[in-house]
């Protein structure tokens, strides 16, 4: 083989490398580019893919998390129902309790106060007791102490008896001297009493001051009046009065009579 033709061979090979060459590149080139959207596509697919998994994850937790909050709302909200009417039933028995406890108080108190006044009263009425029993005591012993001098004790009142005859005026004044005053007639009872004693003495009754207005000596006007029949009939200057047993009728035994004449005379001390 010639030069030229090795020539020719030789630029022959080299066209044939170069196409080979220029081939072969464009062949790979189309090839790569075909698979690349794929390969993102992969990629693409598996973000998708991976993040898919990702949000259903969250969702799965997401939504047992709001399950288990639900739960624990209801739960608590249950228990807050429980609670609040435990509560309630329990405040109920309080309040119950409490009034219960407080009408108690109050009945106490009552009763406290009834007794505080039942006590008060049981003071006063000892008290009284005590002091109603020291008069009875000094009350007696006065009376035992004039019935030792000859007094004659009857419905609270002490009576002497004279043992002389003195005119209604000395008679008067010896009472006076004795504490004493003339005897005042109240009642029936008295009347009588002084009736049994037997005496035709003077009481304290008279007319002096003004002639027809009779009066006892504390001044008093007389309004039981237990006259003898026919009296007071003033025959010569009777103005003064005298009780005379010897009637039949005990209530009418009183007699008018002159001041200036001697009888006997009958005190009275009020004890």
């Amino acid at each position: 083989m010639d030069q030229e033709t090795s020539t020719q061979v030789k630029h022959t090979h080299t066209d044939t490398h170069t196409k080979h060459n220029s081939t072969l590149y464009v062949s790979t080139e189309p090839d790569s580019s075909g698979k690349r959207p794929f390969l993102v596509a992969a990629v693409c697919l598996g973000l998708l893919c991976v993040l898919l998994a990702g949000i259903i994850g969250l969702s799965v937790y997401y939504n047992r998390a709001i399950k288990d909050s639900e739960d624990k709302r209801n739960n608590l909200s249950q228990s807050c129902s429980l609670y609040k009417t435990n509560t309630t039933a329990e405040r109920g028995q309080l309040q119950t309790r409490y009034n219960n406890l407080t009408e108690e108080r109050d009945q106490l108190q009552t009763r406290y106060n009834n007794l505080t006044e039942e006590r008060d009263q049981l003071q006063t009425r000892y008290n009284n007791l005590t002091k109603e029993k020291g008069h009875i005591q000094a009350k007696l012993y006065l009376i035992e102490q004039h019935c030792q001098e000859g007094w004659r004790y009857f419905d609270s009142s002490l009576y002497f008896l004279s043992s002389e005859k003195k005119t209604w005026k000395e008679s008067r004044q010896d009472c006076l001297d004795r504490g004493a005053d003339l005897v005042i007639i109240n009642s029936k009872e008295e009347q009588t009493f002084l009736f049994n004693l037997h005496l035709r003495a003077w009481i304290g009754l008279t007319d002096s001051v003004t002639e027809g207005t009779w009066k006892w000596v504390d001044d008093t006007s007389l309004t039981t009046k237990y006259w003898r029949g026919g009296q007071p009939d003033d025959n010569g200057q009777e103005d003064c009065a005298e009780i005379y047993y010897g009637q039949d009728d005990p209530v009418q035994t009183w007699n008018d009579d002159n001041c200036l004449k001697y009888h006997d005379w009958i005190c009275e001390k009020v004890v």
